[in-house]
């Protein structure tokens, strides 16, 4: 970022260097010829910064949030990574989009062993695989629409990454008969 803010200055510098010369030779009519001088000498480099002040800014926004940001539809959801790279959906989050999502103690007769809590977010986590099942058997277009992202930016990437590091030992995904009733 100095250095182009430095290149800036060097150029704004020469332009202005040129535009004095362009007074004192031509008077006032110098300054139509120095004129589109500064605006090739500038436009890219302030491209270029406004550039690089969107990515600082993006960085520091989501700089607390430590990689586990995931949005949908302008939604942000907070998903947690375990150590065998299963992720974990903040319930309160997915109830966001999802207002009809059961209650925690029913999700966790469901899904025995795939809704716990979580003492840090001080609320409830469930897996994207048990959430997945739990929306097989959805119909309203929303969650089918929030199904479909679920599979693609949260389930499908991290059975990728569990593939790549050799982890095969999946966590079975125990549903309970007693969620049915």
């Amino acid at each position: 970022m100095t250095r182009l803010l430095l290149t800036i200055g060097l150029r704004c510098l020469l332009c202005a260097v040129a535009a004095a010369l362009f007074w004192r030779w031509n008077g006032p009519f110098g300054l139509v010829f120095a004129a589109p001088l500064w605006g090739v000498a500038l436009a890219r480099p302030l491209l270029d910064l406004a550039s690089e002040l969107r990515h600082a800014t993006r960085r520091a926004a989501y700089a607390g949030t430590g990689g586990r940001h995931f949005e949908h539809r302008g939604h942000a959801i907070d998903i947690l990574d375990d150590d065998d790279h299963h992720r974990w959906l903040s319930i309160a989050d997915v109830r966001k989009l999802i207002p009809d999502l059961p209650r925690e103690a029913t999700l966790q007769r469901q899904f025995p062993d795939a809704v716990r809590e979580d003492a840090a977010l001080k609320g409830w986590r469930i897996s994207a695989e048990a959430l997945m099942a739990y929306l097989s058997k959805a119909t309203e277009p929303e969650s089918l629409r929030f199904r479909n992202w679920l599979e693609r930016e949260v389930v499908r990437p991290a059975a990728i990454t569990r593939r790549r590091l050799g982890i095969h030992a999946g966590r079975p995904l125990r549903v309970s008969d007693e969620g049915d009733r």
